[in-house]
């Protein structure tokens, strides 16, 4: 019996060293490969820029001021206000078409589906975008550079709007890390970005045959948990690659509280486990189809959430102390690969000093994300929605964070 355990041990500890040293080893190949973006040069694609906003419809107005100040020229904006208060979004534009729906929505998917309803003419791709965005200027130019190349869908460049609490210092600084390791590395190497719940592109015709079958799951079950991760699977096992945008910025509001954050990682925890199966059947594919996209993306999805990974790597140097010194020596050096490697991906990401101040402060966020895991089956019944309140339009958050993009 004692032998069966220790060979378990190793396994286990095999595994997370594994997962460890993964960030590092394709973060090096990718910087050692390196990154340009397409040139960007004349307009030719149909953008269809659809906004979901539910109860708060004023967070919406920035964003959309940010779109109405596009270089780009060939888009509509379509924003879907479900449930909201007052009917009365305060800017008109020729380009702008606002739907107050009758009946509640309840749904982000409901919502993009209602959107893709009103559609003025049919536009090649849809630009998906949370009410608290800011897109920068350029941002539709850059996406349609990369589509101009053959990239059926793209992800752009998501970045911290505010940096105002320790919260949202922490929450950002997660977004560093995972713009790099997940988005940008993964897509020079040769396979494909994730994507966000924002700030993507995709092809039409495919985004709705997607959405139909969101609305088939939302009306057998009532909700709709993590849509952007089923269609990125979706789309890496029809053989689309996913372009990563490096220059189609776009500001994301961060979490600003602790409430906010369990409710958070609540969904992306919830979310985590209730694909890894269907990851794993992707990775299985891609291994024995020789597909290098399926292949990298799967393991680059399925690899743990940081609390679960760094939870799993103190347990076993403890296990390993009393049984196997050597293996709990090795995952400490595997350990601090990883630590290397986060401060690494936000230096080489121009992480700002507000993120690197917020260091000293990862274990309040840590606790917060064990709190997380004990409500994680509540994600399954209970969207776990965020509040937004950060109402700065890009004008003015442009002019504090300038200095981190040149």
């Amino acid at each position: 019996m004692e032998s069966i355990f220790l060979i378990i041990l190793q396994i286990l500890s095999l595994i997370i060293i594994f997962w460890l040293s993964f960030p590092f080893i394709t973060a090096l190949l990718a910087y050692l490969k390196g990154y340009s973006s397409p040139k960007v040069e004349g307009e030719k694609s149909d953008f269809a820029c659809v906004i979901t906003v539910y109860n708060n419809l004023d967070i919406a107005v920035p964003l959309v001021e940010s779109l109405l100040q596009q270089k780009y020229t060939n888009y509509e904006i379509y924003l879907v206000a479900d449930k909201v208060a007052v009917k009365d979004f305060p800017l008109s534009h020729p380009r702008l078409h606002v739907h107050y729906p009758e009946n509640p929505l309840n749904s982000k998917v409901m919502s993009i589906k209602r959107a893709m309803e009103l559609f003025v003419r049919k536009h090649a791709f849809v630009a998906i975008f949370d009410p608290d965005n800011l897109a920068h200027p350029d941002f539709l130019s850059e996406i349609n550079a990369f589509h101009k190349k053959g990239y059926k869908t793209v992800q752009g460049k998501r970045t911290a709007k505010n940096l105002d609490t320790a919260y949202a210092a922490l929450d950002a600084m997660g977004e560093y890390y995972y713009d790099y390791t997940v988005r940008r590395v993964p897509f020079v190497l040769g396979s494909s970005s994730t994507i966000a719940g924002s700030g993507m592109s995709i092809e039409s015709n495919i985004y709705k045959k997607n959405i139909e079958r969101e609305v088939s799951q939302f009306h057998r079950e009532g909700l709709v948990v993590s849509e952007d991760k089923s269609l990125q699977m979706e789309l890496v096992d029809s053989g689309v690659r996913i372009a990563y945008a490096n220059k189609a910025i776009l500001f994301d509001e961060k979490v600003s509280t602790s409430d906010q954050v369990s409710r958070q990682r609540t969904r992306w925890l919830n979310s985590y486990f209730r694909h890894t199966l269907d990851v794993l059947v992707l990775l299985m594919k891609g291994i024995f189809s020789g597909s290098w996209n399926r292949t990298l993306f799967s393991l680059t999805i399925l690899m743990p959430p940081m609390i679960i990974l760094t939870g799993g790597s103190l347990m076993l140097i403890l296990l390993n102390l009393f049984f196997q010194p050597v293996w709990a020596c090795a995952i400490i050096g595997a350990l601090l690969l990883f630590a290397l490697t986060f401060m690494l991906a936000l230096k080489l990401n121009r992480a700002p000093s507000e993120i690197w101040k917020a260091i000293p402060l990862i274990p309040l966020f840590v606790i917060r994300q064990i709190l997380s895991l004990l409500k994680i089956r509540k994600a399954n019944k209970d969207y776990m929605a965020t509040s937004h309140s950060y109402f700065k339009g890009f004008d003015e958050v442009w002019e504090m964070r300038r200095k981190d993009f040149e």
